[in-house]
């Protein structure tokens, strides 16, 4: 029996590449794993700006299905769309979100746009442009427009709309790379969807539990949370699936908003929902992260094995969903 070829695209890793970038490393090692176990044939393939060479190099493989790792070019996230964009032209099946919905959620902002355009709440935000109308007696995150995995985002973003020297200093930075959201003190959540024949599944519902934070520190999944292992964030942020009977009705709420969102944003393969939990109880979307982590110590994967997946059965399921019209 001949074996199908499967080939993993993932993007070129920098000169000096951060632990975020660095990451894709081990998802490739993951996958190539399971893809062997599933008795596939399994090449690589890095991407980066030659897009020319890419193409040939893609055409010479031409494999059965394109397992789509690849994530921000050069660490850049404005390029993260490039990739569906390149295999959407070459018309070969590939794991994951299509070029639509991936162009719009990897710009922060269009995906505020198009969440407040299908009713979904969402936290109210400005742009540079528009930093008169930031309200004194409100709290603000200053985020990057295009980057994942938290890049540039930590407790040292939040400020409050009264403070003038910060609100000076943001002035200078450029304003088609930042923008402001309002800042949501409540709970954070997160939801996992994979794509099955039978629709979105979604896995079990995720808080992330802020331990001992001293009175007045922030309380966000930043970078320093995600990605530093010895600092105080990463030792004290604990994910936990075992959601309160007295908060059904948000974990209901956050299911049905997740499934609202695959529908009508056009998701596909696997997407992750970021929510916090607003002072009314209603949750709020903050993050779209559509073709999320996959590395064993990720967020999908450990609501994938609490939904009872093997990995190689996640990998299945992505297959699968790629081979759909």
């Amino acid at each position: 029996m001949i074996k199908q070829t499967i080939l993993i695209l993932f993007n070129k890793i920098s000169k000096n590449p951060t632990t975020d970038e660095l990451d894709v490393l081990d998802q490739v090692q993951i996958v190539s794993g399971a893809l062997i176990q599933l008795n596939y044939t399994v090449k690589e393939l890095q991407l980066d700006m030659n897009l020319d060479q890419a193409v040939r190099k893609i055409r010479k493989l031409n494999p059965f299905i394109i397992f789509n790792l690849a994530e921000a070019i050069h660490n850049k996230g404005e390029f993260a769309y490039l990739a569906p964009a390149i295999l959407s032209y070459l018309n070969i099946p590939f794991t994951g979100n299509p070029l639509v919905p991936m162009f719009f959620s990897s710009n922060k902002v269009l995906a505020k746009k198009e969440l407040k355009r299908i009713g979904i709440p969402t936290p109210s935000w400005v742009t540079l442009d528009e930093i008169r109308k930031i309200r004194s007696n409100k709290k603000y995150i200053l985020k990057p427009i295009w980057e994942e995995g938290s890049f540039g985002l930590d407790e040292d973003s939040i400020f409050v709309g009264s403070d003038k020297n910060y609100i000076s200093s943001i002035k200078e930075k450029n304003k088609n790379y930042f923008f402001l959201e309002e800042f949501i003190e409540g709970r954070e959540f997160n939801v996992s969807i994979i794509g099955t024949k039978k629709g979105p599944k979604m896995l079990p519902v995720a808080e992330m539990k802020f331990l001992k934070y001293p009175q007045g520190k922030p309380k966000i999944m930043g970078y320093t949370a995600k990605w530093k292992e010895k600092s105080f964030e990463y030792m004290h942020t604990k994910r936990t699936f075992t959601i309160p009977a007295r908060d059904q009705d948000i974990e209901k709420k956050i299911i049905e908003i997740c499934r609202k969102c695959w529908i009508k944003l056009g998701f596909k393969g696997y997407v992750r929902v970021d929510f916090r939990l607003g002072a009314n109880r209603i949750p709020y979307v903050i993050d779209l992260n559509l073709n999320p982590c996959i590395s064993p110590s990720g967020g999908f994967v450990a609501a994938s094995e609490k939904a009872g997946y093997k990995f190689t059965e996640v990998i299945e399921l992505l297959l699968e969903e790629a081979l759909k019209p």
